[in-house]
């Protein structure tokens, strides 16, 4: 479990495509160099990342659409690798409770997390107001309606996303409806909040 999350953390560390260095890397995501470096030639063969040199010896690593589309991967392995991470997201989800007690909340797909949220909720005093499932024909999921629309505003509301397949492009679409604000990306998921840079922010390759 711990060797997924630092690969999930590594690639994260990337998404900018800024110079940096394998010791920045290892202090960021907290391993060591040998390890970073392991990683890189690991995810350079498989076409997950590039690299490209900057000048004073620096290079740039990136994170390649593949290896974007491999992070998804990686995540739905890590939610379903232990049953420790359950109280990784209980702790993630009680916070959100307690910094939002005065709206309600809407929880985006079916899975361990909808139900680790709605226990959260229940302790928290929080009210659940459905669960959003664009293609689930069940009326209901544990005495909760199930909501086949995207509500047209979220006033008092936000989105809590909760499913294990699919997050990242669920959150990319649901920004593009609503305010950034309104819908929570808990840190378990490893959504990115904005679209990596599939190029190097400097590009010093010769024209």
């Amino acid at each position: 479990m711990k060797k997924k999350s630092s690969e999930l953390d590594f690639l994260s560390s990337l998404e900018d495509g800024k110079e940096v260095t394998q010791q920045l890397i290892s202090k960021k995501i907290s391993v060591s160099i040998g390890f970073v470096n392991a990683l890189i030639k690991k995810f350079l063969k498989k076409g997950i990342i590039k690299v490209q040199q900057a000048p004073y010896k620096r290079f740039i690593y990136y994170v390649t659409p593949d290896g974007f589309s491999q992070k998804s991967k990686l995540v739905l392995e890590y939610l379903t690798d232990s049953l420790s991470l359950f109280r990784a997201l209980r702790s993630e989800l009680n916070l959100v409770f307690f910094k939002n007690k005065n709206i309600s909340f809407l929880l985006y797909g079916i899975s361990e997390i909808t139900e680790i949220a709605i226990l959260s909720a229940n302790e928290a005093n929080v009210k659940i107001d459905g669960i959003l499932d664009i293609n689930s024909k069940k009326k209901n999921h544990l005495n909760f309606p199930i909501i086949n629309k995207l509500p047209k505003d979220l006033k008092n509301k936000k989105i809590i996303i909760c499913c294990t397949k699919n997050a990242q492009e669920i959150y990319f679409e649901l920004i593009e409806e609503f305010s950034e604000d309104r819908i929570i990306a808990i840190d378990s998921l490893f959504i990115s909040k904005k679209k990596p840079n599939f190029k190097p922010e400097n590009n010093y390759e010769k024209k």
